[in-house]
């Protein structure tokens, strides 16, 4: 068996632009709206004030340059939705050509599922959306939940990268190999 490909998300697992701009948007909108949310999101977010104000979570990127590093993984690539907005992909693309440029970026867009994108069996898929989370695993793959604020290594959830591989479904992934 080959080893595994990690896959991690951008928004809100390396980079904190969601609450970021949660943040920018309350003087604007009904953030509760999922509906303005999105428009927003789409259309009139200032995605260079975002990357201004937005900081790396947990050394996020580190860890990740660790694990490109690392004999644990085939390879680390970021898998990153957008908005649809230019900007957007061109602040990320410039923002990981600088902090992580022996990391690939693959972006796709919003309505498309990242395992349309890339093969998930047997692979790992690190992001802060739980549906993308149920989606990965229901092809095949071992997906690890992000939560800020919450660590249950046995379900799969961490806060920190460095604990991919504390989790259960990549423990026993990797002992697989």
């Amino acid at each position: 068996m080959n080893k595994p490909i990690l896959y991690s998300d951008f928004d809100g697992v390396i980079y904190d632009t969601i609450s970021v701009a949660i943040d920018m948007m309350r003087e604007h909108i009904d953030v509760d709206n999922r509906k303005e949310r999105d428009y927003y999101f789409r259309y009139l977010l200032d995605w260079n004030e975002l990357y201004r104000k937005a900081e790396i979570i947990n050394d996020a990127t580190k860890k990740l340059a660790y694990f490109k590093d690392s004999n644990i993984f085939s390879d680390v690539v970021i898998l990153s939705k957008l908005c649809g907005n230019y900007d957007e992909e061109k602040l990320k693309r410039d923002f990981l050509s600088e902090v992580l440029p022996q990391i690939k970026l693959i972006t796709l867009q919003y309505d498309l599922h990242k395992t349309s994108i890339v093969n998930p069996k047997g692979n790992i898929l690190v992001d802060d959306e739980r549906k993308y989370c149920l989606d990965w695993n229901n092809h095949d793959g071992i997906a690890v939940l992000f939560r800020k604020d919450i660590i249950d290594l046995e379900n799969n959830i961490i806060n920190d990268l460095a604990d991919i591989t504390n989790t259960n479904g990549v423990k026993r992934l990797i002992k697989k190999l």
